[in-house]
């Protein structure tokens, strides 16, 4: 009886254990569904944030991402996140309407371009580029 106790113990002890060594992210949590708004850009030591209450949007829908800037010019494209090792990809890129006087809309279109991963949850959402201290920043609108 004694030996059955201990190993039902250990089996209960066991489950716990994988279930929460389970680190990956909840993809549907962060990305579908989720509209973002641009907190500020970092590019090294340089930090970019939006003006005069000017707000960047990105929404994701399935497999796609639309991204609004206050001159409702848009940015669209193709995503593909994993969320076990964090990687986020950006493909088929396209801008409509025109951000050639919009330096943070033009950052942010050659981030998506050089994405490599992400880090974030429901509240906040890094997308991050391969080179040294390069990120985008947002929160769940």
């Amino acid at each position: 009886m004694k030996n059955r106790i201990i190993k039902t113990a250990l089996i209960i002890l066991a489950t716990i254990s994988f279930a929460s060594c389970n680190k990956e992210d909840d993809i549907q949590e962060i990305f579908i569904d989720r509209t973002w708004t641009l907190t500020f850009i970092q590019e090294g030591k340089e930090h970019f944030v939006p003006q005069n209450n000017t707000a960047y949007i990105m929404l994701f829908k399935g497999n796609t991402f639309t991204l609004t800037t206050p001159a409702d010019a848009t940015i669209t494209g193709n995503w593909q996140a994993d969320g076990d090792s964090r990687t986020f990809r950006c493909s088929n890129i396209r801008t409509s309407g025109n951000i050639t006087n919009d330096d943070i809309a033009k950052r942010m279109r050659n981030m998506l371009q050089n994405a490599v991963s992400y880090n974030g949850d429901a509240n906040y959402l890094q997308i991050i580029v391969q080179q040294g201290n390069a990120f985008m920043q947002f929160y769940n609108k």
